[in-house]
């Protein structure tokens, strides 16, 4: 992602006269935040207005270079200096770049953050009440549980369940033992024979 990130931006921004490597630093921080193809457009575009404003940096640095330039070629010809050479400081690009962005995009980022943790959270709920439902748990006496995020659900609530059934909740009844169903399931399959017995008898009549 980051190689097509790079492309587009030497593409878009090529008159500003950035380096490979100030082009590079930027890539590299788009490419954290820009997962699919399709956002690289926007992404780009939204830099726009901050390499604007380094390009007039770059440019003012380089005409302070040129007037520095020009004034020591005055002096050669003037008074002999020994290794005259005059190297102003460079500005790292590629780290004004990605610090300027950060300043702009950390809080985008910050935001899609909270977003996508409010987003599971509320699926969490939802899942957690869906099973109470599912248990027979009356959704008023959820807030006396502490569910762990990583919580299996059907394990927790069957166990809740039990508790609140033992100590004489209204309204929760203890989950059926194994003993219980088959008792149920002999109980239906009597009745269902009794059943099919009486009408046999009365289609002999």
């Amino acid at each position: 992602m980051k190689g097509k990130i790079l492309v587009a931006l030497k593409t878009k921004y090529k008159t500003f006269g950035f380096s490979d490597k100030a082009f590079d630093g930027v890539a590299d921080y788009l490419s954290k935040t820009v997962t699919e193809e399709a956002q690289i457009e926007t992404a780009i575009g939204g830099v726009e207005g901050l390499l604007k404003a380094f390009q007039g940096d770059v440019d003012f640095v380089r005409n302070e270079k040129s007037g520095l330039q020009k004034e020591l070629d005055a002096l050669k010809g003037k008074v002999e200096i020994p290794n005259p050479e005059v190297k102003p400081e460079q500005p790292d690009m590629a780290k004004m770049i990605a610090d300027a962005m950060q300043t702009v995009i950390k809080p985008l980022s910050d935001e899609i953050a909270t977003l996508k943790g409010e987003k599971a959270a509320e699926t969490r709920n939802s899942q957690i009440l869906a099973k109470a439902k599912e248990y027979g748990i009356p959704e008023t006496l959820l807030p006396m549980l502490k569910i762990a995020d990583d919580a299996d659900l059907d394990t927790f609530f069957k166990d809740a369940k039990q508790t609140f059934a033992n100590n004489g909740f209204q309204g929760v009844t203890p989950p059926e033992s194994a003993e219980t169903k088959i008792e149920k399931e002999s109980e239906s399959i009597a009745g269902m024979i009794s059943e099919g017995t009486k009408t046999i008898v009365e289609s002999k009549k």
